[in-house]
């Protein structure tokens, strides 16, 4: 780990080699990204957030699915929870169709959902009455691949800018950004007849 350099952000990103491209060997580094958002070094938490900065400019997710720190010397395969980020904050600009909403991650990386950013929500099964429900789970791209996922507070926020829309599956709640309507999911029915 004590090998890996960066290089500035503002360089093209590189397309990630494959084994008959490139004679690097695949390395596995001992980092983990918790749900959270907590970057691990050899199980402990990197208390330096510039330091975290910094990796996250390198950090790349290919085609598989793994996640790498990629420099133009090295390149090594880390463990990712969920997704690299979290977005932890929401600022809203604009009503119904011409909203914007911008999100801060937590390395205060900022992105407007839209076209290049778009925003998806799955569903989950509740750990705590998985008969009853399902959780959703929100997230926004941030680029390349690299996904944040909206934290519950900021989740909140959104279902509190919410519209509803008449979709494929009957009335969906949504929010608008960049031009494009993101669904947060169906509204259920109200109707109790037999």
């Amino acid at each position: 780990m004590s090998k890996i350099s960066a290089f500035p952000d503002q360089m093209p990103h590189p397309v990630l080699p494959t084994a008959s491209d490139d004679d690097r060997p695949d390395e596995a580094y001992d980092m983990r990204i918790a749900r959270d958002g907590t970057w691990f070094y050899h199980g402990s938490p990197i208390g330096r957030i510039a330091l975290v900065k910094l990796f996250s400019t390198v950090l790349r997710r290919g085609e598989t699915g793994d996640y790498w720190l990629i420099t133009p010397a090295e390149r090594g395969r880390i463990k990712v929870d969920d997704v690299p980020f979290v977005a932890v904050e929401v600022r809203a600009d604009g009503f119904g169709e011409a909203q914007s909403l911008a999100f801060r991650t937590n390395l205060d990386e900022w992105v407007t959902a839209g076209p290049a950013h778009p925003m998806r929500v799955t569903y989950e099964k509740a750990s705590v009455a998985p008969d009853l429900s399902e959780s959703p789970r929100p997230y926004i791209v941030v680029r390349d691949r690299l996904e944040a996922r909206i934290s519950r507070a900021v989740f909140y926020e959104l279902v509190s800018l919410a519209a509803e829309r008449q979709g494929p599956q009957g009335i969906e709640l949504g929010v608008w950004s960049g031009g494009l309507f993101f669904s947060l999911g169906a509204v259920a029915s109200t109707d109790i007849s037999p």
